[in-house]
Parts: C-alpha cells; sequence; structure tokens
C-alpha cells in the first residue's frame, strides 16, 4: 500500500506562527530563526500543498483564501501539541518560575519586595522579565506575567491584584508655593507631562474630575510612566501615575499630590498565566505570596 505524503510539523508550525502575526520577521523573532529560514519554510509548504498560502507585499504579507483555511484548521491541535509538550516537560514540582511584568510595575512595585519572596522561597528561582510587550505565552518562555485590563483574556486564568487609581503628582515645591491643592480646572491650565504611551490619559483624567478638557493641553511628552516621574521631580510640570507605585514617593517627600481627585479605573493589574499551570507548586508559592504583599500594602 502507498503511503500518503505527509507535511512537516516543523513547517506547519512556522507557517502558523507567520500567519498568526502576518510578518515573517516577528515569526523569525518568536521561532529564533532568521526571516529566510522562515521564508524557506513557508515556500517548501506551498510547493508541497501547490498553491500559495501568502500573498507577499514589499513590508507585509496577507494570508491567501487558501491560507487562511489552512491556519484555521491546524491552529487548535498545534495549539495542544504546544500545551501537551509543556506538560511533559516541566512537571507541577519544578521550582523555576519566568514573570513578564510591566516595566514601572517591575521596578516600583514588585523588585522592590523581592527580598521577602527568596527569604519565604529560597529554593525556588524566580526570572523577571520587565517588558512592555504583551506575552505570548506558546512561544516566550513565560510562566505567567502582571497584565493591565479588565482580566479577560480567553483561555487564561486572571487574578486582580489591584485597580488602577491615577492621581495628578508633581514635585512638593509646586504646592508649598500654593495655600492648597490644585482644583482640576487649575491643573488643566498648567504645563503637564504628556505619557505618549498613553496619548489620552489627561483627557480621560480630566473629564473623569468633571472637567471638559480644553481644546490644546500644554506640556511636554515623555514615553513611559518612569520618565512622567522624572520630568515631575526635575520641573515645574504635573504628571499622572498610579498611587500603587509612588506611596514611598509621597511618604518621603520626593513628590507630591498636586490635585485631591483620584480617577478610579475598571482596569486594573492582573497576575496571569495559562490554566494548563495553575497546578505549578512555584507559581501557586508566587500567586499565595504575590497576594499577601497587595493585601498588605493596602
Amino acid at each position: 500500500m502507498r503511503m500518503r505524503a505527509r507535511l512537516s510539523l516543523q513547517n506547519l508550525n512556522t507557517f502558523a506562527t507567520a500567519a498568526q502575526t502576518l510578518s515573517f520577521q516577528k515569526a523569525a523573532d518568536r521561532l529564533h530563526v532568521t526571516p529566510s529560514a522562515v521564508s524557506h519554510q513557508i515556500r517548501h509548504l506551498e510547493s508541497r500543498l501547490g498553491y500559495a498560502l501568502f500573498e507577499r507585499y514589499d513590508k507585509r504579507v496577507e494570508l491567501t483564501d487558501r491560507g487562511r483555511q489552512l491556519y484555521l484548521d491546524i491552529r487548535e491541535p498545534l495549539k495542544q501539541l504546544h500545551q501537551a509538550s509543556d506538560r511533559a516537560l516541566r512537571s507541577p514540582e519544578d521550582r523555576s518560575l519566568a514573570l513578564s511584568v510591566a516595566p514601572v510595575f517591575a521596578t516600583r512595585w514588585l523588585l522592590p519586595r523581592l527580598k521577602d519572596f527568596r527569604t519565604q522561597h529560597p529554593d525556588i528561582s524566580l526570572s523577571v522579565i520587565a517588558t512592555s510587550t504583551m506575552t505570548d505565552f506558546h512561544n516566550d518562555g513565560i510562566d505567567a506575567a502582571v497584565r493591565i485590563g479588565d482580566g479577560h483574556w480567553p483561555e487564561l486564568q486572571s487574578t486582580l491584584l489591584f485597580c488602577a487609581r491615577t492621581v495628578a503628582v508633581c514635585h512638593p515645591d509646586l504646592i508649598h508655593r500654593q495655600t492648597e491643592p490644585l482644583t482640576p480646572e487649575q491643573i488643566a491650565s498648567q504645563p503637564l507631562v504628556h505619557n505618549t504611551l498613553y496619548p489620552d490619559q489627561w483627557r480621560q483624567w480630566l473629564i473623569s474630575a468633571g472637567v471638559r478638557p480644553p481644546a490644546t493641553l500644554a506640556g511636554i511628552e515623555v514615553q513611559g510612566v518612569a520618565q512622567v516621574l522624572e520630568a515631575v521631580q526635575a520641573g515645574d510640570v504635573i504628571g499622572l501615575a498610579d498611587r500603587h507605585f509612588i506611596e514611598n514617593d509621597l511618604r518621603s517627600g520626593r513628590l507630591a499630590l498636586a490635585c485631591n481627585h483620584t480617577q478610579a479605573d475598571t482596569s486594573g493589574f492582573y497576575l496571569t498565566y495559562p490554566k494548563a499551570q495553575s497546578e505549578r507548586t512555584a507559581l501557586r508559592c508566587f500567586e499565595h505570596w504575590l497576594l499577601a504583599q497587595v493585601h498588605g500594602a493596602q
């Protein structure tokens, strides 16, 4: 009996990664190969199939109709295969944990507390990756992540750490010149620090305070909360930050609240991880410790 030809699982996996990202470069980054290797594997797969899977343009690719159908057919089986592989390679008693967190969460909340975690769990090897990039649990080698959002991510277990509380902060000297904290209306006319990662943040904060934002909000632009706080500490500008990340600065007098208004957001910071990881001892220990730290800080 003549055996039916089989498609290479490696080529299918490469195709699925490229189909998910719609980029040979991004697929190469995830698979830790070169873009030319991705292109070669997909060409080989197209040759075996006898039809094109992608429409190729100068700086992008798009799935053909048949390519889209193949991706839909193999996406779930490949995901199950990756999950089975992860379970086989990592036992529940594995004492290592790779954690992805936003840079501001890492530097201003988590890292100062990690000495206590190491004291309580010296046998757990914790690796913290501070990045603003959304975690791909199937390809990044990450076990858990701290994300900001509404807590609804398909196929992930999400545990709320705390809800966002955005406040206006400034250098203490700016407040000392006033007889009382500024009103939101007054703040709208002050020089502000704008975080380019959240371009509408100031307008949303003013609206939450019942103030109609002016057409133009004066100030400077920086990228990221860390730069916002550096700008605030260096000059007569006002910035926005989550209060959870500046409590030590407020207590020490390095920063001051410019206004009494707090924007209570419906979004929050969540510890997230694939549900298949939920029984891992290292992850359970870290989650228990993390929640104890959150409740202790409130």
